[in-house]
């Protein structure tokens, strides 16, 4: 098994930190003692906070393409596969709604560091573009809305109706494939 990368290890550490303290106590010291280097180590990779922040974020977003990828690779090959894997993803988010809260809170306050988000949303919603472009975009938008309303803690919905409200947005897919065709 490969070691992780220096760089890896060290954002290993900051996640911890962020999961341990919370996203807005994050400090580079914390992170140096986490990893067990020196602040002057932590720095060689990540010469400012905000670098390690971006890091974390893109980090972030990469593991969730990759787990997007990962379930659009077990669904049949139609030209809704990447939109019903975007849907999917909703049950495995429930997850890592404590992580992505704590990463919201350090970025909150660096507005900067919400760049590379936009860069991806934009890529995201650029995938979708067509004929059926709106319809798209309202289920990648009522998906975000749910994951947004639980990881702000604000969902009015129970187990049950989230279960219920996925399989729906599941059935519009459905629907709007059989439209099509």
């Amino acid at each position: 098994m490969a070691r992780p990368s220096c760089k890896e290890a060290l954002l290993d550490a900051a996640e911890a930190v962020v999961l341990e303290s919370g996203g807005a106590r994050v400090t580079l010291d914390a992170v140096a003692e986490k990893a067990g280097v020196s602040k002057g180590g932590l720095l060689y990779h990540f010469p400012s906070k905000e670098a390690l922040l971006e890091a974390m974020v893109i980090r972030h977003i990469g593991r969730g393409l990759d787990q997007r990828r990962s379930i659009a690779a077990e669904l049949p090959p139609t030209s809704d596969r990447e939109l019903r894997a975007e849907i999917l993803l909703l049950k495995l988010r429930e997850s890592q709604d404590r992580f992505s809260a704590a990463l919201l809170a350090a970025v909150a306050n660096e507005p900067r560091l919400m760049r590379s988000v936009r860069e991806f949303q934009m890529h995201r919603f650029h995938a979708h573009e067509g004929p059926e472009f709106n319809k798209r975009a309202l289920l990648l938008l009522a998906a975000d809305g749910l994951f947004l309303m639980e990881l702000l803690q604000a969902s009015p919905f129970t187990r049950e109706q989230r279960e219920a409200l996925v399989e729906e947005m599941l059935r519009q897919v459905d629907g709007q494939a059989s439209a099509k065709g």
